[in-house]
């Protein structure tokens, strides 16, 4: 009975192995192809668009503090960029074997953003920004 055992673990171990061997030769696949795998993700995030403002919203689950934030405005894209406190490795999704460690996103916006008074907050792990919208306002006469 002991031999059983010692063949299961043999064959386990096997398996690992082959495991293994395919995953680097996947890695290096796509590594020649995209170049190195930055182990960001998405993060679920949500944009409104209101009369004078868009407010976008940030599930950045594992981020610990505001200080893991960035946020920047280049042009027209808001960028935002978050550390995670440790790697995160969904199970079964493919090419994030070796965890996640951050996120990444970027949101086109429109030309006429106010610039001068975007806010963000940090809570409970939710990022809010809320970018104003500025207004013009055509004065328009009656006849």
């Amino acid at each position: 009975m002991n031999g059983e055992f010692w063949e299961i673990d043999e064959i386990m171990s096997e398996f690992r192995r082959i495991r293994r061997a395919l995953e680097d030769f996947e890695r290096s696949i796509f590594e020649r192809v995209f170049g190195p795998e930055e182990r960001a993700a998405v993060p679920l995030y949500e944009v409104r668009r209101l009369a004078d403002k868009i407010v976008v919203c940030a599930d950045l689950a594992g981020v610990r503090s505001k200080e893991d934030i960035e946020i920047s405005l280049e042009g027209n894209v808001l960028r935002i960029a978050a550390h995670l406190q440790r790697k995160f490795s969904p199970e079964g999704f493919a090419f994030s074997r070796e965890g996640i460690e951050k996120y990444h996103l970027e949101i086109p916006l429109p030309e006429n953003v106010d610039l001068e008074n975007v806010k963000a907050s940090f809570r409970k792990g939710i990022l809010e920004v809320v970018i104003p919208l500025k207004q013009k306002r055509i004065k328009i006469k009656v006849e």
